[in-house]
């Protein structure tokens, strides 16, 4: 029982609203056989806490991801519908506009990611999809009970670009003489069907560890522009000394089977010279893609120098002599026989014909800290400039022949977690209300940043009161999983926050204050002009020990009536330490700490309910403004899904 003192106009209401309640009780029992029996007929089933429904959105789910240990660190989304589409002309795959993921992360050092996270109910599937560079891209699994488990490597990525069989067949069997059309000079044979070159040189292999691969993923990461400092329009290399070259398969982040080849000139060359020299242009692979020269594999090449007569010397071919420039090519989706006319791109960038740089080049450091000589590429004309479509490391011999810029080393990088959401509340606890589920009505939006150790580094929570349908002065608070006195910093709305205790925050006191709608009647709210009111509540950690798969909004949200000491959360969420609720009570059936149950009501409706926002971002636009019509009237698939269970009901439609 709430025991306090009202005034008199409160006790009227509340008398008003004891004869509202009895005439719920005889709807919601119709209801109750709807929700628990199916068949509609007979006795209508007693809801007990053996069979009740929880009306949760959202399930949580224990990861268990590992990419290898040829994968520490790598960056991870988890989505609930393929984020990615090919475009076949260029043979780009970009990320779809308008899905947002349900989880993220970074795997430790072996390449794994075990921790729990919070799914939508309705997810039966998943695409965890990595932009990493080096990482494979994109697997497909199942939700198995509540787990997900992914060994996730380069042989089981799915593939999202599709080319029929005969067709690609019909190409390969006619790609040697069609390529040699274009690109005169090849340095071996090589697979007809793969475009393996035949004459790889094993003893210059390199190990293209996760070290190098960091400086593409930190400084052209996947799907941003990327023109700065590091794409030149200089990026021919000059061989300042006689050497042999050799060239690395780096990797690439393209769907395109694009030609790589590459061209001599003089450094003093006029433009003419050079796109004469390209003329002579040599293959270095054909097909300059994973799948032909195994992903990430550094297999090697050696150079030979093309003279001006467009031919290989007769005597040490692979001598490179002092003050040759060579610059390369990339003829994109080449192997399959697409037009070299438009398709064709320069190191050289004045050959372009979209007039823009094609090529970034820096030196990196590998694991035990060598000095690696990079090229990266961006394979198409209309791409996103993110320039690691195509990546090669270029080495000579001497070392000093070739001088390239060095970067700073890549630092950690942060990942960034989003939830959202609104949440309804009935408050006549411990009582059955009218179930229009708005007398204070919540949406969040709330992103976690973290580092890569997964730790926490910044929260930042935005609640908006979006309504009040009440005649009761309600506040609402939230309770985090992590006791606030050990974050850095607590703010709300920029201001150094006092309204929280221990892990509990409030955010307003009167929710029809804060509305301006004091001495307005429930039922006369719908005549007003409401302007909404958000509180964006800004939590951050200097020293972040706190892991990230803790900290999932909405948290254990909540409102109190009158400001009392009398919680209504959500179904199985418990109250705070500084509540007073009393279980079973009234209509309440659960029992509180004697066997974990909160807030499950006896005709089987919840007393507040939250709607997971991440699969349909339209669920944030909620009409919950309808006084005293239930919710399964203003919504009524809503019914349906608390009688089916059934997650793919989109009841809010």
């Amino acid at each position: 029982m709430m025991c306090f003192n009202l005034p008199q106009r409160m006790i009227n209401i509340a008398k008003l609203a004891c004869v509202i309640s009895v005439v719920s009780v005889a709807f919601s029992s119709c209801l109750q056989k709807d929700v628990y029996d199916p068949a509609n007929s007979g006795d209508k089933e007693e809801v007990t806490l053996d069979n009740y429904f929880d009306f949760a959105t959202t399930k949580n789910i224990q990861l268990n991801i590992d990419y290898g240990k040829e994968c520490p660190r790598a960056y991870f989304e988890v989505y609930a519908e393929n984020p990615l589409s090919y475009v076949a002309e260029g043979g780009q795959i970009i990320k779809k506009a308008g899905v947002s993921h349900i989880a993220t992360g970074f795997t430790d050092i072996q390449g794994r990611y075990i921790k729990p996270a919070s799914f939508p109910t309705a997810v039966s599937e998943v695409y965890i999809y990595s932009p990493d560079f080096g990482v494979p891209t994109l697997y497909k699994t199942k939700v198995v009970g509540s787990d997900v488990s992914a060994k996730i490597t380069f042989e089981n990525v799915l593939d999202v670009t599709p080319v029929d069989s005969s067709t690609r067949s019909a190409q390969t069997r006619a790609a040697v003489k069609f390529i040699t059309d274009v690109i005169p000079n090849v340095l071996g044979t090589w697979n007809a069907n793969s475009g393996k070159p035949d004459y790889l040189d094993a003893s210059k292999k390199i190990n293209v560890d996760a070290t190098l691969k960091s400086y593409i993923t930190t400084y052209f990461p996947e799907g941003k522009n990327n023109v700065g400092p590091l794409v030149t329009d200089n990026a021919d290399i000059l061989i300042k000394e006689d050497a042999n070259v050799v060239i690395n398969y780096f990797g690439g982040d393209t769907g395109a089977k694009s030609v790589f080849a590459y061209y001599c000139y003089p450094k003093d060359a006029s433009t003419d010279e050079i796109r004469k020299a390209t003329k002579h242009a040599c293959v270095i692979f054909p097909n300059a893609h994973g799948n032909s020269l195994g992903y990430y594999s550094g297999v090697a090449v050696n150079l030979k120098y093309i003279n001006e007569t467009g031919n290989f010397p007769q005597k040490d071919p692979e001598r490179i002599p002092a003050n040759t420039k060579i610059g390369f090519l990339i003829w994109n989706n080449g192997w399959v026989n697409a037009k070299a006319n438009g398709n064709m791109f320069y190191s050289t960038k004045s050959l372009n014909s979209d007039k823009i740089s094609h090529t970034a080049i820096f030196a990196a450091k590998n694991k035990a800290g060598d000095r690696v000589n990079v090229i990266t590429m961006e394979d198409w004309k209309n791409g996103e400039n993110d320039y690691n479509d195509v990546a090669f490391v270029i080495s000579s011999n001497p070392i000093a022949a070739i001088e390239v810029p060095d970067v700073p080393n890549p630092g950690d990088r942060q990942g960034t977690e989003m939830y959202s959401g609104v949440l309804g509340f009935e408050d006549n606890w411990p009582e059955q209300g009218d179930y229009d589920l708005n007398d204070v009505v919540m949406k969040y939006q709330s992103s976690v940043d973290y580092n890569i150790d997964n730790k926490v580094l910044n929260i930042i929570d935005k609640f908006t009161l979006a309504w009040t349908g009440a005649n009761y002065k309600n506040s609402f608070a939230y309770e985090v999983p992590f006791d606030l006195s050990k974050a850095s910093k607590v703010t709300v709305n920029g201001s150094e926050a006092s309204s929280y205790s221990g892990n509990v925050i409030t955010l307003f006191k009167d929710a029809k204050a804060e509305l301006g709608v004091s001495n307005v009647n429930a039922e006369d709210m719908i005549n007003q002009n409401i302007q909404e009111k958000t509180y964006t509540v800004s939590i951050q950690f200097n020293n972040p020990t706190l892991d990230k798969s803790v900290v999932v909004a909405p948290y254990n949200p909540f409102i109190k009536v009158f400001n009392s000491a009398i919680e209504v959360h959500l179904t199985d969420h418990k109250p705070t330490t500084g509540a007073n609720n009393r279980f079973p009570s009234g209509a309440d059936i659960s029992r509180g700490d004697v066997d974990g149950t909160y807030f499950i009501c006896k005709d089987g409706f919840p007393f507040a309910i939250h709607v997971d926002a991440r699969l349909d971002a339209s669920i944030l636009n909620l009409d919950l403004k309808k006084e005293n019509q239930r919710i399964d009237k203003t919504y009524p698939k809503f019914a349906e899904w608390a009688k089916t269970r059934d997650p793919q009901i989109k009841w809010w439609k």
